[in-house]
């Protein structure tokens, strides 16, 4: 029997994986797709995450195939241009490297690795105590450990069989997309153009490639019904408003659809269990943190588990604190998320924060910095930095 078996080979899960690995653990992880896969999400790599894969170690095999970004361009329908410079080194990445680095890391720090689809959760009275899996030639079985951490994203399979998701009354959204060339060159700056609860976004993975992405809400989506590609296109061309467009681009692969972009639980961990990554709650992806709090949460669930492999009476604890840290971050990270949406969707908000911004690099600083995993997000909540922004 395995100390820990991880679901969900992306960025939470590997990185959980490795650092186990590393402090001595027996660490079994359960992946379905062959890597390296396609995704097309969370291909932001903001200061945060690049500092956390550098305490991996990790970082130069990464920098080797990622593109480095300068920073953001906000472009509100009812504002001028935002111009937010990174301070701190930031890059992308397409997902399919990036997974396959984590996990091949992992497999080297002696991680198993067996294809197998995620189930349902082992359970030993109120403890969780290992997956059911079912493998490609259907056959199901248990993998049994002492620990277990559900790193399988958002819609967790993990996390509803152990009875820890939550309804939300979070309106779902849908981004579609993929990677695509012909959109005209780029220097650096990922653009965001925003308006009407909808938002295209093009994340440079190169100087004339990027992710693009339109997000938009459940009904929109639905009123493309069979005309998605028409809808997209038109839906960035409102947006845009000329500046960029889907006229002439083309794409590399096939569009994907991901969504809906809403998942909640009530708690992060249980007994034997501690959830990572979007499994334990999904953040609006406008402000780019995934990558970054799937990286820290799961430095931090591991800690946790390796704190209690060595006084098993510590558990209780290592796991609340593990908790208490997730939910603290996570909430304030989901106020500094509402803020900047607000602040570029509201008509008289967007043109008073465009203006505030253009004209003190410092605030712009202090909230990317806070996005970015530099600073605590609750300095962008400070009231100071509120009443620059909106008064």
């Amino acid at each position: 029997m395995a100390d820990v078996v991880v679901a969900g080979g992306g960025p939470a899960g590997s990185a959980c994986a490795l650092a186990l690995a590393r402090a001595g653990l027996a660490v079994t992880l359960i992946e379905r797709a062959a890597f390296p896969r396609r995704k097309v999400c969370g291909e932001y790599l903001n200061a945060g995450a690049v500092a956390a894969l550098d305490r991996l170690g990790v970082l130069p095999q990464v920098r080797a195939h990622a593109y480095p970004l300068r920073g953001v361009r906000l472009m509100p329908a009812h504002a001028g241009t935002v111009e937010l410079p990174f301070d701190h080194a930031a890059l992308s990445s397409e997902r399919a490297l990036l997974d396959a680095t984590l996990l091949d890391a992992a497999v080297d720090a002696g991680v198993a690795v067996v294809r197998a689809r995620v189930t349902g959760v082992v359970r030993e009275g109120a403890r969780i105590a290992g997956l059911t899996v079912r493998h490609d030639d259907g056959t199901v079985a248990e993998v049994r450990a002492r620990w277990t951490v559900g790193a399988d994203g958002s819609g967790s399979v993990v996390a509803r069989a152990a009875g820890l998701t939550r309804r939300t009354w979070k309106r779902p959204r849908f981004a579609i997309g993929g990677h695509y060339t012909g959109f005209g060159a780029f220097d650096g700056f990922i653009e965001m153009y925003v308006g009407g609860g909808a938002y295209f976004a093009l994340n440079p993975l190169g100087p004339d490639r990027a992710n693009v992405m339109v997000v938009v809400g459940k009904r929109q989506l639905e009123d493309w019904s069979g005309f998605v590609d028409a809808g997209i296109a038109g839906k960035a061309a409102e947006l845009a408003r000329g500046r960029r467009s889907f006229a002439g681009a083309k794409i590399d692969g096939t569009r994907a659809a991901i969504g809906p972009l809403v998942h909640d639980v009530r708690a992060p961990v249980a007994a034997g269990l501690v959830l990572a990554g979007d499994a334990a709650g999904f953040l609006n992806p406008f402000t780019g943190q995934g990558v970054l709090l799937a990286l820290t949460s799961a430095e931090h669930a591991a800690a946790a588990i390796v704190a209690s492999a060595r006084e098993r009476a510590s558990e209780p604890a290592a796991f609340a604190g593990y908790a208490q840290t997730r939910c603290d971050d996570f909430a304030a990270r989901s106020r500094v998320s509402g803020m900047v949406s607000a602040l570029v969707d509201l008509p008289p908000l967007a043109r008073r924060a465009a203006a505030r911004l253009a004209r003190s690099p410092q605030l712009a600083a202090t909230l990317v910095d806070a996005l970015a995993g530099i600073r605590a997000p609750q300095h962008a909540l400070a009231p100071a930095v509120l009443r620059k922004l909106v008064l």
